[in-house]
């Protein structure tokens, strides 16, 4: 809104920072996000309002907007799916899909719902971690098997013939046929293979996975946050009124 009055900015980056208060726990990229749509719906509204009075005008395009946590509800949504449909983020999709179904982030009525999945997902990314993690392994010691065949191929056929290595029959006998030299080619290139198939997971599961999940714990906690302020609150209020209420005594 720079190209207008002062007022008129102040008014819409005053209701801009109340949608944003509603976005708390949303990623900061997402928030971005979020915002500058509304900014600029906020914008093309006001360019087509009519009026001598910019405050006036300003004022009508925000009520008709409605107030920020309702406009959050509405919105936030679609705008979730939208942007994990372009950034391939599914945690994000689901997530989009929970605020959906139950507000969480106004009034957390879905929030057992949102427990149970936030306990299910970090299982779920807690197993595909332990996937990269076993994967990488295989691949270090795929390595470690080939880099030993190409130096100490004495070393290698006694642990074969003592049964420390062992292989598959069919592939045995495939490599059998191969020189020392190729077979240590062929493991250290499928040690290659697994080390980057093990990173190419990690690096997924960093950029999609984990940021969804940790969005899901964060509104558990501001959602545990609330209540504990909200339960604060009431306690507050019981004694001020136990304090303030009048004592009689009875004369005998």
């Amino acid at each position: 809104m720079q190209s207008h009055s002062d007022s008129v900015a102040r008014i819409a980056d005053y209701y801009l920072e109340r949608v944003r208060s509603s976005l708390r726990g949303l990623p900061a990229a997402e928030q971005d996000e979020f915002l500058r749509e509304i900014r600029s719906h906020i914008h093309e509204s006001y360019q087509a309002s009519v009026g001598e009075d910019d405050v006036v005008r300003i004022l009508e395009v925000l009520r008709g907007m409605g107030e920020p946590a309702a406009l959050v509800a509405e919105r936030l949504p679609g705008n979730l799916v939208g942007s994990a449909v372009r950034n391939r983020g599914p945690l994000l999709t689901i997530v989009g899909i929970l605020i959906a179904l139950f507000g969480i982030p106004l009034g957390f009525g879905g929030v057992a719902v949102l427990a149970g999945v936030l306990v299910a997902l970090s299982g779920l990314v807690a197993a595909y971690f332990a996937t990269v993690g076993l994967i990488c392994l295989l691949s270090v010691m795929m390595l470690a098997f080939g880099l030993l065949r190409a130096q100490r191929p004495d070393i290698w056929d006694r642990l074969l013939a003592t049964g420390v290595i062992q292989m598959d029959p069919g592939a045995s006998q495939f490599l059998d046929a191969l020189s020392p030299g190729d077979q240590a080619l062929i493991l250290i290139g499928c040690a290659a293979i697994l080390g980057g198939f093990g990173f190419a997971m990690f690096w997924v599961g960093r950029k999609y996975l984990l940021p969804g999940l940790r969005f899901l714990a964060n509104l558990a906690l501001d959602w545990v946050q609330k209540s504990a302020r909200t339960l604060r609150h009431k306690l507050q209020l019981n004694t001020s009124e136990r304090v303030r209420q009048p004592t009689f005594f009875s004369v005998g």
